[in-house]
C-alpha cells in the first residue's frame, strides 16, 4: 500500500492582479477531510474522535494558511526599463514584500533572465515576517545588442508544515534596451559647420543654456531676463542708472541640425561577414549620435533595412537621443532576399531614399549617410541636395580602399571594421 504522500499532486490555479497563484494539494484532500469527520461523527470514542479533530483542523488550517500566503505576497519591480550599452553589467533588482499578518517561512524567490548572458544569479531563500520586504537583485552581462525582457519573478512558498507548496508566478517585466557599443569617432568639420551649434555675432540667436554674462537693465527688455538675486546685492551707486537692476546675456550660437541615413540594408554589404559589418555601422551611428549630443545638436535618423521593410524615421529636433538610441538597440535582421534585383537597383532604391528623405530637410543641415559603399553614380546624384545648402558626408564600411573625395566633392570617410576608433 503507497503512503499519501507518494499520490500525484495536482494544482489549484488563479490569476489576480497579474499574478499566478498555483497551490499544489492531493487528489482526494477533500476525501480525506469528509472521511476523517465521517469517523468523527459516528465513532463514539473520545480518544478517535480527537484525533480526526485534529488532524481535520491541521489540513484544513495550513491550506488555509497557504491560500491567504499566497494572495498577500506581492512582488514589484524597481524599474520597468534599463538602458545599458553593450559589454556592460546590468542589474535587475525586485521588492517582495508580505502584505498579510502571517508570517512567510521557507520562501525561495528568483528572476527569470529572458535571453541575457547572467553570471551572477543567485535565488534567495528567506522568511518574511507581517508587513516586511526584501530585496532581490541580479547581474547579468549584455553581450549581444538588442531589447530584452527579464521576468517573470517566481516565488516558492508553503504553509509552516510544508503540506500545501505554493507557486507564484509574476507576469510584470523588466524591458532591457541594449544600446550599440560605445565608439570614438572623429569627423573633419566640413565648411566651419561641426556637429554642434557654433557662435554667431546675431543677437537673435541667443541660447538660454549658455549662460554668458550681466549687464544693467534697459528699457524694453524682458522681465524673464531680470537676475533678480544678482540686483539685490547690486551696489546703491548703480540704482539711479538702472533702478539697480540686471539681466542676463547668453552666448548667441546659430544651429545645424545633424540627421543620419543608417543602412542597414544587408544586401548591399558584402558577402564575407555581412551581420559584424553591419554592427559595426550601428555602432558608428550611435557613436555620430553620442558626439552630436555633446555638442547639444538637434539629432534625428532614419534607419533603412530594405525596400521591403518599413523605414524608421526621427525628425531632428532637441532631446531625441534616447529615442534614437532605443531604435538602434532594437535593429533585427529580419532580410528579405529578392534575387530577381541586381546590386545596382538595390544600392538605388536606398540612394533614391535617402534623396528623397533629403529633399525635406531644414537648410543648413548636415546630412550623414552611414553603411556600405553606394557606388559613384548615387554619390552624384545626391549631390543635388547642395542646392539646399545641405551638404551630404559618407561614412563608409568597405574591404576596399577608399578615396578620401568622391565625385562632387563630398568627404568619405573609411569605417574601420574593429576597434575602439570607428574613423
Amino acid at each position: 500500500m503507497k503512503e499519501p504522500h507518494s499520490r500525484r499532486p495536482s494544482q489549484t490555479q488563479s490569476r489576480k492582479n497579474g499574478y499566478e497563484i498555483s497551490i499544489e494539494r492531493k487528489k482526494v484532500f477533500w476525501l480525506e477531510v469528509i472521511f476523517l469527520f465521517l469517523i468523527f461523527i459516528f465513532t463514539p470514542f473520545a480518544p478517535v474522535q480527537f484525533i480526526c479533530l485534529f488532524f481535520i483542523f491541521i489540513i484544513t488550517g495550513s491550506r488555509l494558511y497557504t491560500e491567504y500566503l499566497a494572495r498577500n505576497i506581492r512582488v514589484s519591480r524597481m524599474d520597468a526599463e534599463l538602458r545599458v550599452f553593450r559589454h556592460e553589467w546590468v542589474r535587475v533588482e525586485l521588492k517582495i514584500e508580505n502584505h498579510g499578518r502571517l508570517p512567510a517561512f521557507m520562501m525561495v524567490a528568483g528572476d527569470l533572465p529572458g535571453s541575457l548572458q547572467v553570471v551572477r544569479m543567485n535565488k534567495t531563500f528567506c522568511t518574511l515576517f507581517r508587513k516586511r520586504w526584501i530585496l532581490l537583485h541580479w547581474e547579468g552581462f549584455c553581450s549581444e545588442r538588442g531589447v530584452f525582457y527579464a521576468g517573470p519573478a517566481v516565488i516558492k512558498g508553503a504553509d509552516p508544515l510544508g503540506l500545501f507548496p505554493f507557486h507564484i508566478t509574476a507576469a510584470e517585466t523588466t524591458k532591457i534596451y541594449v544600446y550599440p557599443s560605445v565608439r570614438s569617432i572623429n569627423l573633419k568639420k566640413n565648411k566651419g559647420i561641426p556637429l554642434g551649434n557654433i557662435i554667431s555675432s546675431n543677437p537673435l540667436f541667443e541660447d538660454i543654456t549658455r549662460y554668458r554674462s550681466l549687464r544693467p537693465y534697459y528699457s524694453g527688455d524682458e522681465r524673464r531676463r531680470i537676475n533678480w538675486k544678482a540686483s539685490a546685492r547690486v551696489s546703491s551707486g548703480m540704482q539711479t542708472q538702472s533702478n539697480g537692476l540686471l539681466v542676463n546675456e547668453y552666448e548667441a550660437t546659430s544651429s545645424h541640425p545633424v540627421m543620419i541615413f543608417l543602412n542597414v540594408n544587408l544586401d548591399e554589404y558584402p558577402k564575407r561577414n555581412k551581420r559584424i559589418l553591419a554592427e559595426r555601422t550601428i555602432e558608428a551611428a550611435a557613436a555620430l549620435c553620442l558626439k552630436a549630443s555633446r555638442e547639444r545638436q538637434n539629432l534625428g535618423i532614419v534607419i533603412y533595412k530594405s525596400y521591403h521593410d518599413e523605414i524608421t524615421v526621427i525628425q531632428p529636433a532637441a532631446f531625441t537621443l534616447v529615442p534614437v538610441l532605443e531604435r538602434l538597440a532594437a535593429i533585427s535582421w529580419t532580410r528579405h532576399t529578392d534575387n530577381s534585383v541586381s546590386n545596382d537597383e538595390i544600392a538605388h532604391n536606398s540612394m533614391m531614399t535617402m534623396l528623397n528623405f533629403g529633399k525635406h530637410l531644414t537648410y543648413g543641415t548636415r546630412y550623414l549617410y552611414t553603411g556600405p559603399d553606394l557606388g559613384d553614380e548615387s554619390y552624384i546624384a545626391l549631390n543635388i541636395l547642395k542646392r539646399q545648402n545641405i551638404y551630404p558626408e559618407y561614412n563608409i564600411i568597405d574591404e576596399k580602399t577608399l578615396p578620401y573625395i568622391v565625385p562632387g566633392n563630398s568627404p568619405r570617410y573609411q569605417m574601420k571594421e574593429s576597434g575602439y576608433e570607428v574613423i
